[in-house]
């Protein structure tokens, strides 16, 4: 076995670790209620949402089943984790065959795409209009 594909497979096998040990303790720990989660640095100093408040929130209602109030948390990050999943699942089962990934295989005008509906999302989850109403 080359070198190269021992830190492939072992880098593989330490995030889904530091997945699952995320997982666990998110699993224990409410956010905002108890544990250590840190805060979000773009809404305490401009007290507007980002594209990624709520996820960690969103997260732990996921792992208790609540996937509607995971919805209402953050619909951008349930939408997404289905595809994000599916491509570290991919990436994982072609890493641990001793195949090599490609660098990128997400076409340009896709990156472009999902730029478009994260800046979107950012501005109209802003909004005071429905669903965005808090």
């Amino acid at each position: 076995m080359d070198s190269e594909f021992i830190y492939r497979r072992s880098t593989v096998i330490a995030i889904w670790s530091l997945l699952m040990a995320g997982a666990a303790y998110l699993f224990v720990f409410e956010p905002g209620r108890s544990g250590f989660f840190p805060i979000c640095l773009f809404r305490f100093f401009t007290g507007l949402t980002c594209p990624g408040c709520g996820s960690t929130r969103a997260l732990h209602q996921i792992l208790h089943g609540e996937f509607l109030t995971a919805f209402t948390l953050n619909p951008l990050l349930l939408i997404s984790m289905p595809f994000m999943l599916f491509a570290f699942l991919r990436y994982t089962v072609i890493v641990m065959r001793g195949g090599v990934p490609r660098p990128n295989a997400l076409p340009g005008p896709y990156i472009y795409a999902l730029f478009v509906v994260v800046v979107s999302f950012w501005i109209f989850r802003n909004t005071p209009f429905y669903p965005f109403v808090s």
